[in-house]
């Protein structure tokens, strides 16, 4: 128990460090008006070009190319009815339709100064359920926070969430809440770094409707050696802890720290190396700790404003513990294909990484295809779309808690139809599907079987009224 109290001091610490960095940068003398855009930076050093960052960081290429400048404070609304073919998560028979409501409230915060950014949400409300009739909370904090210098960046970033259900997320495939109150909505398979980072916290897989609380703190910087080479690190601590009744899911801590090294080699091509080491640890009993040391070789190719493809592999060296000690290799791998065509986006993914087995598995081989697409269709209607496959695999034996298998499938898809109505309303219609299935039949969250399978339709609306400007 001393050893995860002191991870968790090493994520907060890690997000205290970084946002008194961009507290201290904001508040020194500025030589521009407030009302001034953010300044290029690295106007020296191409590699630090932000619609083609480094691409051993964390950051990504934009493909929507926007620019906008000026703080704001936003606020939304969303009132949405689903019908759901399995509300209470089941395994093995169907607990039969089930009506939802969810009434949920966000407020955006979009702040600029001359060398640093501050993007910060809040966004909760409840779920009602029909059948028993009871509510449950949902809540969810994104942080995101930058300075820059000529030659360099530092970002801290926090997304915490508070969910009925892993298989329920606020945003459509996406973390909880991002872009809702100023009419965003993200597909969510975007980010760099290393494979699995972007799901670290996440949920892969979820039994019956026991409440989870996720926190995932990251802190990177990015520093330019010359016009054409940069080198960054960046460390993260996310937790993940189950209110399960039972006691059969597994709470988890995972720390992981990362240093890379990238080359321009010319406008549009990158290579880049990327050497990690990630900590897992749970409850002794349910599995002790699990010690990772990675190297990743990537390229990314990038046509501004048009297509962003990242493709990285190398060896992962692991040691466990279960009842001693042991070591294995395996392959870590990520491919990410990013295109904008001339109305519509698509974005495509694939990693292989070690995950904390998302309360399911005590660590976890974990292997994560994902296909997102949207379109507008006209002048008022937008198309989204994603599935995703995930094959996870248990790394360790453990006598309690945990679902007795060998691996689980994750299956999802879903379809959005979207229409705005004047500046402040969006009508939205909505299907999804997904299914959790085992190698052999499990008991978890008061049921027993093999899969767990859910339909849900749904409509809804949001109101996101025009932005007050704070400059």
């Amino acid at each position: 128990m001393k050893s995860m109290a002191r991870v968790r001091k090493v994520g907060w610490a890690l997000l205290v460090f970084g946002m008194s960095v961009c507290a201290a940068a904001q508040n020194s003398p500025q030589s521009q008006p407030e009302t001034a855009p953010a300044p290029a930076f690295g106007q020296n050093a191409p590699v630090l070009n932000p619609e083609n960052p480094p691409v051993s960081g964390l950051d990504v290429p934009s493909l929507e190319l926007r620019t906008a400048t000026r703080s704001f404070i936003s606020p939304g609304l969303l009132v949405s009815e689903s019908a759901d073919t399995n509300g209470n998560n089941q395994l093995g028979n169907s607990s039969g339709l089930e009506s939802i409501t969810r009434v949920l409230g966000a407020l955006d915060l979009q702040q600029f100064w001359p060398k640093s950014d501050l993007f910060l949400e809040y966004l909760g409300g409840g779920a009602f359920y029909g059948n028993p009739f009871h509510a449950e909370q949902l809540q969810a904090v994104g942080l995101e926070a930058v300075t820059r210098w000529r030659t360099g960046q530092v970002t801290v970033r926090d997304a915490f969430s508070y969910l009925p259900d892993g298989a329920f997320v606020m945003g459509f495939g996406g973390v909880p809440g991002f872009g809702f109150a100023n009419g965003g909505f993200a597909t969510g398979m975007q980010g760099g770094g290393l494979p699995g980072l972007n799901s670290f916290g996440g949920a892969l897989g979820s039994v019956g409707n026991i409440p989870r609380l996720a926190n995932t703190a990251i802190l990177d910087v990015v520093q330019a050696i010359s016009p054409t080479s940069a080198i960054t690190v960046a460390g993260g601590f996310s937790n993940t802890h189950f209110y399960d009744p039972t006691n059969t899911l597994i709470n988890s801590d995972e720390v992981t720290v990362e240093a890379g090294y990238s080359h321009l080699l010319n406008r549009h091509d990158q290579i880049g190396v990327i050497y990690a080491f990630q900590l897992f640890q749970f409850p002794q009993e349910t599995g002790g700790e699990i010690y990772s040391q990675i190297v990743n070789v990537r390229w990314s190719h990038t046509i501004t404003g048009r297509l962003s493809l990242v493709v990285g592999a190398g060896p992962q060296y692991t040691e466990l513990e279960e009842g001693g000690s042991y070591t294995r290799w395996s392959l870590s791998a990520r491919a990410q294909l990013r295109y904008k065509f001339r109305r519509a986006s698509l974005i495509a993914s694939y990693e292989k990484y070690t995950s904390s087995g998302e309360g399911l598995f005590a660590g976890a081989n974990t292997q994560v295809a994902a296909l997102g697409y949207t379109r507008p269709l006209g002048r008022v209607w937008q198309f989204f779309s994603d599935v995703s496959y995930s094959h996870s695999t248990q790394l360790q034996n453990v006598a309690v808690g945990g679902a007795h298998a060998g691996s689980y499938n994750n299956t999802s898809a879903g379809v959005i139809l979207r229409r705005h109505w004047g500046r402040s309303y969006d009508f939205f219609g909505s299907y999804s599907f997904g299914e959790l299935a085992f190698n052999v039949p499990v008991s978890i969250g008061g049921s027993t079987g093999r899969t767990s399978q859910r339909q849900t339709g749904a409509i809804g609306v949001e109101w996101h009224p025009k932005p007050t400007r704070i400059e």
